[in-house]
């Protein structure tokens, strides 16, 4: 009778434990993008472009471009592209046709 008590504590940290892994592995609890360009960022300053689907916490498409140095400095400039413009219609065609590995950030070499 001893054991039932600590069964049941035992049962309620699994329990626990199974609901926080399922918050951590769905990411951060909002969209990364709250700002979106609408307009073309040309091709030539582009480094790399990340895309994530939507998600239960994020109900919007996210495009990250990673803008090539400007000037020899070392910042990584991030932008997000709205993915309703053209560029951002070609760049998720472009992912979901040659991201045959599924890697996170994708150079944009590989699409031109």
């Amino acid at each position: 009778m001893a054991f039932l008590p600590r069964t049941l504590l035992l049962l309620l940290l699994a329990v626990v434990c199974i609901q926080l892994s399922g918050v951590l592995a769905d990411g951060p609890d909002r969209c990364w993008c709250l700002n979106t360009l609408k307009k073309r960022v040309p091709r030539e300053h582009i480094e790399e472009f990340s895309i994530f689907p939507r998600k239960s916490k994020c109900e919007n498409v996210e495009i990250i471009l990673t803008l090539k140095p400007v000037n020899n400095t070392s910042e990584v400039v991030q932008r997000c592209l709205s993915p309703d413009t053209k560029q951002g219609i070609n760049l998720q065609l472009c992912w979901n046709r040659k991201n045959i590995n599924k890697t996170s950030t994708f150079k944009i070499s590989n699409c031109f």
